[in-house]
């Protein structure tokens, strides 16, 4: 029996590295693709770029894409989480109007992790509108974003309400020179909850979320084929429980990350980028504790590269070094601690493949089960292939 499933492992092998002749319209993309590549900040992706700055939605014209989902273990049952799902249409040949359905792009967890008002739950259902108008020569684009979620209740003539809501939006330029590009996007916006009966409320203030992203792709030479990556990337959050209008502590984030790498192409088709970062990242509730975290040095490497003209196969690295520093400022006198330590190793190397058929695109990582325990035709178990789904279609 054994040797039936090597014998079908190996003709499942020689199947998908046999040269059939696709369409090469497809336009790969996705949270597969981008961590299957090591979390690549130097990567330049479709459906990444999309959701970061509306102004790409201008250059993606009739694009279908998504996340069908990530594996994760519920006991000893398995479901699928992060899906999402996005369009954008070309309206004219400068016009673009889109919609992402479910994408999570807030700071709305942060109130659950933190202690939210019992009974609170996320916003629901996020949706994104996409409005970009292109030239050849630069881009500009906005996509407003709301999320909302609502509960009310009526016991012993005693009404309850429970809301959640999030609110804001994107703005964004690419603007392309020669072989050269910058891009800028900005967002913002505001999370809030709020809790009301019978004489109490208690609710958020504040809550005002602000991300801003920066990047090049510059050449030296006209004829060189090396792209010299720079980038920056700043976000904070802040927010202030209120308790019958008596407010709380203050919660505060800030994270900070400014890098630099290449993006070029290799072996024939291929493409490697990669390149060094440094991050800086703290969390601060007033009065009660202190947390300041620095990443360096950061590297994140990927390799694509084709195994035949429908097979993508990709390689990604991604580890830093973290020293962080935590204050306990409710204990008198101050404790306070430092430590360093690598990223999470499990998540150092990543595999993903593409498929692409047409104008279609599936691409997956490979599910760290499938690595260690074996395919299925070998071993008998039942093993994740892919552990992150996208897909797109270019219509």
């Amino acid at each position: 029996m054994k040797t039936v499933k090597i014998l079908l492992s190996i003709l499942f092998v020689m199947l998908m590295l046999t040269s059939v002749s696709f369409s090469q319209d497809a336009i790969p993309s996705g949270t597969a693709r981008y961590e299957a590549l090591g979390y690549n900040p130097f990567l330049w992706d479709a459906s990444i770029d999309i959701n970061r700055n509306p102004a790409w939605a201008g250059y993606y014209q009739n694009y279908l894409f998504g996340d069908i989902g990530r594996h994760k273990v519920t006991g000893t049952q398995y479901e699928l989480t992060g899906q999402f799902a996005g369009v954008n249409f070309g309206v004219s040949k400068e016009i673009s109007l889109g919609l992402v359905a479910n994408k999570r792009e807030d700071k709305w967890n942060d109130f659950l992790s933190w202690g939210a008002v019992p009974g609170i739950a996320e916003p629901i259902v996020p949706l994104k509108v996409l409005f970009a108008y292109a030239t050849k020569e630069f881009s500009i684009g906005v996509a407003p974003y709301i999320a909302m979620w609502s509960l009310d209740s009526t016991l012993n003539n005693v009404k309850q309400e429970w809301s959640s809501m999030s609110l804001g939006g994107q703005v964004g330029t690419v603007v392309n020179f020669d072989k050269n590009l910058f891009e800028a996007s900005i967002g913002v916006k505001t999370n809030k909850y709020e809790y009301k009966t019978t004489n109490y409320t208690d609710k958020t203030d504040g809550g005002l979320q602000l991300d801003a992203f920066l990047r090049g792709k510059f050449y030296f030479e006209r004829k060189s084929s090396v792209a010299f990556v720079p980038y920056v990337y700043f976000g904070t959050f802040s927010w202030t429980p209120n308790a019958n209008n008596v407010a709380g502590n203050d919660y505060k984030q800030m994270q900070l990350a400014v890098g630099t790498g290449i993006n070029m192409p290799v072996l024939d088709d291929g493409l490697l980028m990669g390149g060094l970062s440094f991050g800086y990242y703290t969390y601060e509730v007033t009065n009660i504790y202190e947390v300041t975290q620095m990443d360096f040095p950061k590297i994140n490497g990927g390799l694509e590269w084709s195994f035949t003209d429908w097979l993508i196969g990709r390689l990604g690295y991604s580890r830093s070094i973290i020293s962080e520093k935590v204050t306990v400022k409710a204990v008198t006198p101050n404790a306070e601690w430092n430590i360093k330590y690598p990223t999470d190793p499990t998540q150092t190397i990543t595999l993903g493949f593409g498929m692409h058929f047409g104008r279609f695109s599936i691409d997956g990582t490979v599910g760290e089960r499938l690595l260690k325990e074996g395919p299925n035709v070998i071993t008998g178990n039942n093993n994740d292939l892919f552990g992150v789904i996208s897909a797109s279609y270019k219509f």
